[in-house]
């Protein structure tokens, strides 16, 4: 697994155990339900602002994100 899969699969396992859907990842981020399933799903580049908002609103650490705590 590569890098950007790791970041994208951390993401989702931190979404999904924070019981939040993609809707309301959407909202906090201020964009679409869909462009957010767009992030997730890697049909859309994730910024280094995104990661920051994202870990944010997941509450974890961006290096956790990053996956830097191997």
């Amino acid at each position: 697994m590569n890098r950007v899969e790791k970041i994208r699969k951390r993401i989702v396992l931190s979404r999904t155990a924070k019981g939040y859907t993609q809707a309301y990842m959407g909202e906090q981020l201020h964009i679409s339900q869909i462009a957010y399933h767009k992030l997730e799903s890697g049909k859309t580049a994730l910024k280094i602002k995104t990661l920051l908002d994202l870990a944010t609103i997941l509450e974890v650490e961006e290096t956790y994100l990053l996956g830097y705590d191997d």
